[in-house]
């Protein structure tokens, strides 16, 4: 009896082994990119090979994928679900010879040619967390064979892509938790002798601003101006120091870096009388605005001025002010902010044909002050709300997503109320241009 039953349970076993167990198999397959080869560059007909590839990196030289594939005309196509949060991310290939990129279902890289392509970017706002599918399609027409693609988070649900992470302390020396964190637009500050802000001392205070960004390979130039002390550092590496009271220092530094994501650092003091902190990189392509990286797509632009006929305010007209210069258009209006309950606004009418639109608004350089300006977005029936610190970011566009619209213009606008959370009176609010690219 004990011989049998231990037979048994042999033979169990070797079944078992023969067919794995599908829950095991699924998570790998889930994870990994499905691949499927053709034998032509037109991704006809039926693939002559399919397998599941751990990462989209591959370079056969002047080979192939696999004997069943030809080392010249084979295209391939790959299909994985993956899970991205809420929030805006930064797709890149680099291929010979074409591609394109689906994002669930929708076109976001176009490059099907023939030639070597480093660094083809394309930019993506998902409203939604969860998973995601991505589709990569590819052809080889002679020479070289080689495609990379990866991507990467550039900014989360209520963080703006291209931001600085400032972190501001109520001592000189970055010490314990800080007092204020906020989303900086740009490391370019002049406060002369008053302060970032109400809850910061006017003396005696620091600031850590620390940003992620993607660059191609090259020399870049560093521009430093500070008033007390400063310090960069690029990968965690220092590359300037000069940590010390002193008056208006102006400085240049020039880092060789490769291409890929460099995590940048600034750290700042202010000890007595005047502040000042600047630091900018020369050809940052942080913000992958339009026009930026080789694929970003052309599409259309539409731009609604506060001056123009789908342009709309609401509220008493004693209370909206006109502005002038650094703006869009010479001309802007601005109001004083309410706490709670909204008073004036300004609605921008789209005028769109139905498709996938980056929404921008331009914050001018004066009269903007509100630190909680809410963008409303209505777009296909749904509403989206993007909240800007418009105090740091004057003279720019800012990106407040892309959505899909419908093309619905009584339905489908940008508007910004005048309540702001903040003390009535207290700040001001300025309604200037929005801008619409197709994506």
């Amino acid at each position: 009896m004990m011989k049998r039953t231990t037979w048994t349970v042999i033979a169990l076993l070797l079944i078992l082994g023969l067919f794995p167990l599908t829950g095991q198999a699924a998570p790998l397959k889930n994870l990994s990119w499905r691949a499927e080869y053709y034998d032509n560059s037109a991704l006809s007909g039926q693939p002559r090979l399919v397998r599941y590839e751990d990462v989209l990196d591959h370079d056969w030289g002047s080979g192939s994928p696999s004997n069943d594939i030809p080392a010249d005309h084979f295209s391939a196509r790959w299909t994985v679900n993956r899970h991205f949060d809420r929030g805006t991310y930064l797709f890149v290939a680099t291929v010979d010879d074409g591609i394109r990129v689906w994002f669930d279902g929708k076109l976001i890289l176009d490059a099907w040619t023939t030639g070597s392509k480093e660094n083809l970017k394309a930019k993506v706002y998902t409203e939604t967390t969860g998973n995601h599918e991505l589709q990569v399609a590819y052809f080889e027409n002679t020479g070289q064979a080689m495609i990379k693609f990866d991507w990467f988070q550039l900014a989360g649900k209520d963080e703006i892509a291209g931001a600085w992470r400032g972190e501001y302390f109520r001592n000189r020396d970055l010490a314990g938790d800080p007092t204020l964190v906020r989303q900086d637009g740009k490391v370019d500050f002049d406060w002369n002798s008053g302060s970032p802000d109400p809850r910061i001392p006017r003396d005696n205070f620091s600031v850590r601003w620390t940003r992620s960004i993607y660059l191609d390979a090259g020399v870049y130039r560093l521009r430093i101006q500070h008033d007390d002390g400063m310090r960069v550092f690029v990968n965690d590496y220092q590359v300037y120091d000069s940590w010390f009271d002193q008056g208006v220092t102006y400085q240049t530094r020039r880092i060789e870096l490769q291409t890929g994501y460099h995590a940048f650092r600034v750290e700042y003091y202010e000890h007595l009388s005047n502040a000042v902190a600047r630091m900018t990189i020369d050809d940052d392509p942080g913000n992958y605005g339009p026009g930026d990286g080789e694929t970003t797509p052309p599409g259309e632009t539409i731009i609604v001025d506060n001056l123009s006929e789908r342009f709309q305010w609401g509220g008493p007209l004693s209370n909206r002010y006109a502005g002038y210069g650094s703006c869009y258009g010479n001309d802007f209006y601005w109001t004083y902010n309410s706490t709670s309950t909204p008073v004036n606004s300004g609605k921008w009418r789209s005028n769109l044909n139905p498709g996938d639109y980056e929404v921008y608004a331009y914050i001018p350089a004066q009269n903007a002050t509100t630190r909680s300006a809410r963008y409303r977005i209505y777009h296909n029936g749904v509403q989206s709300d993007r909240v800007v610190n418009q105090n740091n970011y004057h003279g720019n566009w800012v990106s407040l997503g892309t959505y899909q619209f419908a093309g619905n213009e009584q339905e489908e606008y940008v508007i910004l109320y005048d309540n702001t959370s903040e003390s009535t009176g207290s700040t001001r609010v300025a309604f200037d241009a929005i801008k619409f690219v197709k994506r």
